[in-house]
């Protein structure tokens, strides 16, 4: 229960601090296409935590990766290799890979949008030309 009101409040407070990046970042003038950090951070962290979550549960059925499943559970508050641990590793992968992809999408959006190459089609005002 403690993980579950830890991860809502932690979803509330990411997504205010999301709307404020993109002010900053996303409303400028420029033309550069970008990535959208939510969705590329929830992307990210339900791949992350399905991973987890699988590699538990093979660690339990068939003890494959159980030394994986060791090490991450000293890291990870309830991860171990159990259906229920899978759950916890879920929600823990999930959290992860969401400020992951989300910090990430946001540092390529930074960049993509202060980029002044010669090929890019928004800071130039021509056409994309392709590469020798």
């Amino acid at each position: 229960m403690l993980l579950a009101g830890m991860t809502a409040w932690t979803l509330i407070y990411y997504y205010f601090l999301m709307k404020s990046t993109r002010r900053l970042f996303m409303e400028k003038s420029c033309k550069c296409g970008g990535l959208c950090a939510g969705s590329f951070g929830i992307s990210l962290g339900l791949v992350s935590g399905i991973i987890m979550m699988l590699l538990a549960w093979v660690s339990h059925w068939w003890g494959m990766g159980s030394s994986l499943v060791d090490q991450w559970s000293t890291i990870y508050k309830g991860y171990e290799s159990s259906i229920q641990g899978g759950f916890i590793g879920l929600g823990w992968g999930f959290l992860e890979g969401l400020i992951v992809g989300w910090v990430w999408a946001s540092i390529y959006n930074c960049i993509c949008c202060c980029c002044k190459c010669k090929r890019c089609k928004c800071c130039k005002g021509e056409e994309i030309k392709p590469m020798p």
